[in-house]
């Protein structure tokens, strides 16, 4: 069975052991492995290896930097990695500038565990997330460019342009 590999990243350390705890326990279509916990960039850097981590669950204030001038160097170095930003700032400003750099989804820390868990697999999926207490504009949400991303679960299934208008057709009900 595949499972979904992360790593944790947030500056409190009692925040990311009851986080570690509840991810644990919650259920996903694949199940969670914590590959590590970390506090500062150098420990995300070491933590995060090409093809052993799915998934960084990033808190957008390190202890060292402004995590959002991490996201597009994590998308450089890992391009199948996906990263879910996890916050207790929803400002709109700071939702559109770490989802334009490449994060992609955006909780606050006020998360629901329904929620929670509905989020991790359509983010595996390559659907960008953003948490219901976040609000953005449609203008903001328009100008956010798809980002195709390609990972160990969804390289299956990527469809041409074509294929996707087809099967969009299908969706609606429509016959040859």
């Amino acid at each position: 069975m595949d499972e979904i590999r992360y790593v944790a990243a947030d500056d409190h350390r009692l925040f990311l052991r009851g986080f570690r705890l509840l991810l644990d326990r919650i259920r996903t279509a694949k199940p969670l492995v914590c590959v590590g916990e970390a506090s500062t960039t150098q420990e995300v850097l070491r933590r995060i290896q090409p093809g052993e981590v799915d998934l960084l669950f990033l808190d957008l204030n390190l202890a060292d930097i402004d995590a959002t001038q991490l996201i597009p160097k994590f998308k450089e170095l890992h391009p199948g990695l996906r990263i879910l930003c996890i916050s207790m700032y929803t400002d709109a400003k700071l939702v559109r500038e770490a989802l334009k750099k490449g994060a992609d989804g955006f909780l606050s820390k006020n998360v629901d565990l329904p929620e929670l868990e509905v989020a991790i697999d359509s983010v595996m999926e390559g659907e960008i997330v953003l948490g219901k207490d976040i609000s953005l504009s449609a203008a903001a949400l328009r100008q956010l460019a798809p980002r195709p991303g390609i990972n160990r679960f969804n390289a299956p299934f990527q469809l041409t342009r074509r294929e996707r208008e087809i099967l969009d057709l299908v969706v609606k009900g429509k016959s040859n």
